[in-house]
């Protein structure tokens, strides 16, 4: 069985990987909750994690030993604790020091930038200590780390942490709601200016807005989204038709997949597949599409 973030897994002796339901109390800002263990144990295999590219905002808290998150061009170390990790446009590699335990929370697109003292683009690629940005949450999660915590007890957790959160949101901007729907529906495959005029706004609002709530620019994110698409097609454990696959996930044809593939991952989508066959590493990325909550618009809003 591929060993990636699709799969809702039982507890093994060797680790346990887990994307757990979110409550409709959270449904609004929250579209996943997961849940990864690996333990130090020097009988079992030292199992590569990748977390491949993705335009999400995650609230992750390290459970485990420290880590290291390292990128083709940087490294960040990783006390145990809670972070807000910004989107990440290229492939990043979990090197593990000892036990790995990551609890976290993936919030829809643009729900949490009314949180924030600046853009989401500041978070793009780092780990910024939850203290710093929402102390009370920080506070509140610290019951996390207690231990012997089960799972259920851990997510009850996170929930209560969230919850006065959450409450504090503002709705989500209307135009960016309706841009991240212009995106889904062309996938990925709308050029700034004609969004712009669909949004009848100017090409810097369109950027500015997707800066300020996304963090990524609307091309990279259509791009991340077009990737995130194909991952989940690969994943589903059937045989592969290349030019099916690009033309149903909006690619010219299959080497534009292959090239924007490989510029996300450093490797080809067939090597990936052969990566998965083998079963060696275990790879994490959006097993759900984030942008269903903005496809389903409302017709009031849709008019805003």
């Amino acid at each position: 069985m591929p060993k990636t973030l699709h799969n809702i897994l039982p507890l093994t002796p060797d680790w346990h990987l887990a994307e757990l339901p979110v409550k409709p109390a959270f449904a609004t800002h929250i579209g996943a909750f997961f849940y990864l263990h690996l333990p130090n144990s020097p009988d079992q295999p030292l199992r590569r994690v990748i977390t491949l590219a993705s335009p999400c905002l995650d609230l992750l808290i390290n459970l485990g030993d420290p880590f290291t998150i390292e990128t083709f061009w940087d490294a960040t170390l990783v006390s145990p604790g809670a972070y807000l990790a910004g989107p990440r446009p290229a492939t990043a590699f979990i090197r593990r020091q000892g036990e790995l335990t990551l609890l976290g929370a993936r919030f829809k697109h643009g729900m949490a930038s009314s949180l924030l003292p600046y853009p989401v683009k500041e978070l793009e690629q780092r780990f910024i200590p939850l203290a710093t940005l929402w102390p009370d949450a920080a506070k509140a999660l610290e019951r996390t780390r207690e231990r012997p915590n089960p799972l259920p007890i851990l997510v009850e957790h996170l929930e209560n942490a969230l919850t006065p959160l959450l409450a504090k949101t503002r709705k989500p901007d209307a135009m960016i709601r309706k841009a991240v729907k212009l995106i889904a529906q062309h996938q990925g495959d709308i050029e700034v200016s004609e969004m712009a005029a669909q949004l009848d706004v100017s090409r810097q609002t369109v950027k500015h807005k997707f800066d300020q709530h996304i963090g990524v620019s609307p091309k990279l994110f259509g791009k991340l989204r077009r990737f995130q698409t194909v991952l989940r097609h690969l994943t589903e454990g059937v045989k592969v038709n290349w030019t099916q696959l690009a033309k149903n996930c909006g690619y010219y044809d299959q080497a534009h997949l292959t090239r924007e593939f490989n510029h996300f991952t450093g490797f080809s989508p067939q090597k990936f597949v052969k990566n998965l066959e083998k079963g060696d590493d275990i790879y994490m990325f959006d097993s759900v599409d984030q942008t269903r909550y903005h496809l389903d618009l409302r017709h009031s809003m849709s008019k805003a």
